[in-house]
This record gives C-alpha cells, structure tokens and sequence, in this order.
C-alpha cells in the first residue's frame, strides 16, 4: 500500500498564511522522477490551502492507504470560496532552509474569467497563479512587474499590507 505522504509527497513544506484573506500553501518537493516542466521551478507542485479543515482534509488524503500512487490534486479545481474584488498578491519567505519564496495571486472574477478563456492559462481553484523563487530579489522583481502590467490597464490603487500593519499596538 501507499501513502503520498510517504512517497510523493514526502518532502512538503506548510507555507501560512501571511494575512487573514490569502491562503497557505503547501509545496511539495517532487521525487526526482516526478519532476519536470508544469512544476514550480521544475520541482515543486503546489496546493492552495484556503482553511485549517482543508489543511486537515489534506492531510488525511495524503496519508491515506492506497494501491497505486496518485497526484496529489485534491484541491487543484475546487472553486475557491474566498472573494475578494482586488487583486491580492501574497509573498511567502522560505519557512525553511533550502525552500524558495513562493508568490501567489488571488485574481477577481474579471481577470479569473479571461483566464479561463485563454488557452494554456489555468488558475488554481478558478483564481490563483503561483510562482517560486529561488532569491527575494527575483520575487520583488517579479512583483514589479505584475504592478506595471495591472498599471497598463489603468490606475492601481496599492495598499501594501505588513502584519504590523495589520495590528495595532494597544488594540483587541
């Protein structure tokens, strides 16, 4: 019997949640003989976590007893139940030696929905890109150039967000 969570996805990193609206990430480091083009860097397969219940449903998926190993694809086309009319870009630094800094962006139904038209264009859950790097300044670099891109199809309004930001000294 197998369990991804002892085969395939043996090598896995949580990646939380940076703020309360963007979603963890779980990155799993792909045997070598699984690993190649379509993967984060060539290596890694991400899953968009939006819950701690999906985080635990996860969980039991991956370790449950099978008779042939599978992708680890659970969550990949579930629709996303977070809403946002902005497009929310998140940074995760490398919670650990040696993983990369992962960016994700959660789009809004306008920009989701001519994804979907595109072809070769797929978002995970119907609304997220993910992207990793191995240095920060290839995600900043990268980050830029997503601003410029929104900014060429009119005025952004841009809220940097920081967990100090979002909490104030003194308040509850």
């Amino acid at each position: 019997m197998y369990r991804l969570s002892q085969t395939l996805a043996r090598e896995r990193m949580l990646y939380a949640s940076p703020m309360i609206a963007a979603p963890s990430v779980m990155l799993i480091d792909m045997p070598i003989r699984n690993r190649g083009v379509g993967l984060a860097l060539g290596r890694y397969y991400a899953i968009i976590l939006e819950t701690d219940e999906e985080r635990a449903e996860l969980d039991r998926f991956l370790n449950e007893p099978r008779s042939a190993v599978v992708a680890p694809d659970l969550l990949d086309r579930r629709p996303s139940a977070m809403v946002s009319d902005n497009v929310l870009i998140s940074r995760y630094e490398p919670p650990a030696e040696g993983w990369p800094w992962v960016l994700v962006c959660r789009w809004p139904e306008p920009y989701s929905r001519v994804a979907k038209d595109t072809s070769g264009c797929d978002m995970a859950r119907g609304c997220y890109t993910m992207e990793a790097f191995e240095h920060a300044a290839d995600v900043e670099e990268h980050s830029i150039a997503i601003l410029e891109q929104l900014g060429m199809h009119g005025e952004l309004s841009i809220r940097m967000l920081t967990p100090q930001s979002l909490s104030r000294s003194g308040t509850a």
